[in-house]
């Protein structure tokens, strides 16, 4: 399957007059106080990302861009393959609030020194972030709280004293350019954090390398150096490519390394073999620090629950889902939880 093969399905979702239309998303917002649109709210709130890049190996882009699914011929096809920048997203709503996720999807993870040799290289990537909107009577909600993750870290960023710390510690505040959080993302091993300095994130000047910057726009483009601060990329949703895609599982796959969430089985990583076997996690599958309350894939399944573990909202904060499509796909939530 190429890669702009769903970009029919995208289009139909978006609500186009034909599946075969090839034209930019374009969305006309409802009167003034309606609720916004999901895609509505995922171009909105889009985020401005801010790349380290060494190579073009740091390049954001789409899973298939070699022209297919399969997860392990990734590493080597990424020298020939389609470089231009996509972003994968999801949105889920409760009675109070907002969910929406996005992933980054990096072909390889690689080091500075030799990969042979490192040992810290491994075949695809796909970190994410996480924003919480409150809604409050307006179109677009108030942006509450951002979650980015790190390798197996979760970091919490805040955009007012509403919110404060609970499993997870408050990292910082979160900034926006104009509506949209900015979040800075390592070269080399592309863990994402809400502000320069938190964690382990790189300055790519230590590595005489660049920043990327990608911010939404009318079509994917691929950067022209590592200095490029002007790229432009699209959303894809994550439902109808890599949630559709998640029973293609097995070596020369999609997908590998299955795990049971509430007794279904779901596959927790991007199929991939080259320098360490299955490290890239699924949007589902994060391993990251559960406490006593979550398991493996409510980060993204079952937003509502892991965002009041990790986080203090002050306000009501609703668990009750009015729109959760994977929930419902997994028979965990009744069918009425689709009127999205």
């Amino acid at each position: 399957m190429g890669k702009l093969t769903y970009l029919p399905l995208i289009i139909c979702l978006w609500g186009l007059s034909a599946c075969g239309v090839t034209e930019p998303l374009r969305v006309t917002p409802g009167p003034l106080g309606a609720p916004a649109s999901h895609d509505e709210l995922a171009r909105h709130y889009a985020p401005v990302i801010r790349q380290g890049a060494i190579s073009d190996q740091d390049y954001i882009t789409a899973a298939n861009f070699d022209g297919d699914w399969v997860g392990n011929n990734n590493w080597e096809n990424q020298p020939t393959g389609d470089l231009s920048a996509y972003v994968y997203y999801s949105v889920i709503e409760s009675e109070s609030h907002w969910f929406l996720f996005y992933s980054l999807f990096h072909p390889r993870d690689y080091t500075y020194e030799d990969c042979h040799t490192s040992g810290g290289c491994h075949e695809n990537d796909l970190e994410s972030i996480q924003l919480t909107v409150e809604k409050n009577g307006t179109s677009f909600g108030k942006p509450k709280a951002l979650e980015t993750l790190a390798h197996n870290a979760i970091y919490l960023y805040i955009f007012d004293n509403s919110v404060g710390g609970n499993f997870l510690d408050v990292t910082g505040v979160a900034t926006l350019e104009g509506d949209h959080p900015v979040v800075y993302v390592e070269a080399l091993g592309h863990g994402i954090y809400g502000h320069r300095g938190t964690g382990s994130l790189i300055d790519p000047i230590l590595f005489r390398g660049g920043v990327v910057i990608y911010r939404l726009g009318e079509e994917a483009k691929a950067p022209q150096g590592v200095d490029d601060e002007h790229v432009s990329y699209q959303l894809a949703p994550i439902y109808p490519t890599l949630w559709t895609r998640r029973d293609d599982v097995g070596d020369g796959r999609t997908f590998d390394g299955p795990f049971v969430y509430r007794g279904e089985l779901l596959p927790k990583a991007i199929d991939g073999d080259d320098f360490s076997k299955d490290k890239a996690n699924t949007p589902w599958g994060y391993y990251q620090t559960t406490g006593e309350v979550l398991t493996r894939g409510d980060w993204f399944l079952d937003p509502a629950k892991a965002l009041l573990y990790h986080a203090r909202f002050n306000g009501e904060f609703s668990t009750i889902y009015i729109f959760n499509p994977y929930l419902v796909d997994l028979g965990l939530l009744p069918e009425n939880n689709l009127n999205g």
